[in-house]
């Protein structure tokens, strides 16, 4: 079923901030968001259910929680089930290499019972099965944050990867103002789909300009492997002065540029998470692209309540984006980017 509530505008791709894109510090609702339902793109105002009819059992699967993107995802989906009162069981797998455990909590997230369940997909291909004889069971299947095609799914939110690295990278290519400059790109872990996605926005972004893709270099997203990665680019490229990845990347580019004597590289990032805030404020990282992942997570939840209550839902969205400077991030609203400063993971909530 497809809502046709919200106002309605074209979207443009990716937002510098300015006034009438912020949100007041403490509002949730409404949320811009872009509704994808039958292909066609368009800006709504998402508002989400002030209160569930029933507390509903949800069960919900990341990937990991070691960085503050994920933890500010945590928040989102904690924070909004408690606000509807639904219960919410929360499962990470440790990493993008653990796909097979994954798997194995999905399965869990089953024979518990399960009246929908909330992926944060490490693999689609490895979840398939899986999600078919959840669709069977009559489980309602919610995708966030990584991209999930599958028509299986009764509703998904992510944001495309290869937009928010366009974004990002044409930002970093009006930087360079037609100086030659010599890129990496640190995607983030092969085979996740929207690693290779942000690939493609760098390419496209800075086809025809001074700026040049050496390589991509795939790897998990935990610091001391970016970290690696980074060290190994610098090693093997000489001349290297942008450095574009992940927002790990970015937090450890430069460590590593300072360890190789490599001074004025442009360091950006196509997401956020909440230790390159600092780092934006202080100019050691250019830039950095935000799609407000607290307020996806919340839609996911509302998304599933919709889709149990038989209310109107809409079915393909994804979050409007926002280049983030030195300029813009004093102005804007971080609270539906990140978790609060003393938040700590929570597992469950009855």
């Amino acid at each position: 079923m497809k809502s046709n509530w919200g106002s309605t505008t074209f979207l443009f791709t990716a937002l510098l901030a300015s006034p009438a894109h912020i949100a007041h510090a403490g509002d949730i609702w409404p949320f811009d968001v872009i509704n994808i339902d039958e292909g066609k793109s368009q800006t709504v105002a998402y508002n989400g259910l002030e209160k569930a009819e029933k507390p509903w059992n949800i069960c919900v699967l990341f990937p990991h929680m070691k960085d503050s993107y994920w933890i500010g995802v945590n928040y989102g989906i904690v924070d909004q089930a408690r606000k509807l009162g639904v219960h919410a069981t929360i499962l990470e797998a440790g990493g993008y290499t653990e796909a097979a455990k994954q798997v194995s909590q999905y399965n869990d997230c089953l024979a518990k019972g399960a009246d929908a369940i909330i992926i944060g997909a490490i693999s689609e291909a490895g979840l398939a099965k899986s999600v078919e004889e959840g669709k069977r069971k009559g489980v309602v299947q919610v995708g966030v944050i990584n991209p999930l095609k599958s028509d299986l799914v009764d509703a998904k939110i992510f944001a495309n990867y290869d937009d928010a690295a366009d974004a990002g990278a044409k930002f970093v290519v009006d930087q360079a103002a037609g100086k030659p400059s010599k890129m990496v790109h640190f995607p983030g872990p092969q085979g996740s789909g929207w690693a290779e996605a942000s690939t493609e926005g760098v390419k496209r972004a800075i086809a025809g300009s001074s700026v040049e893709l050496l390589e991509a270099k795939y790897g998990d997203t935990g610091k001391s492997e970016q970290l690696r990665l980074v060290e190994d680019a610098l090693q093997a490229y000489d001349d290297v002065n942008v450095i574009f990845g992940t927002a790990v990347t970015a937090e450890v580019a430069g460590q590593a540029l300072e360890s190789a004597g490599v001074e004025d590289a442009i360091i950006a990032a196509y997401y956020s998470n909440e230790g390159i805030v600092d780092l934006i404020k202080s100019g050691k990282v250019t830039a950095t692209v935000t799609e407000s992942p607290v307020m996806e997570a919340r839609i996911a939840v509302d998304l599933a309540v919709r889709l149990l209550e038989g209310k109107e839902h809409y079915n393909h969205l994804s979050p409007t984006m926002t280049v983030v400077t030195s300029d813009n991030i004093g102005s804007l609203d971080l609270t539906r980017t990140f978790a609060p400063s003393d938040w700590s993971p929570v597992y469950s909530v009855e």
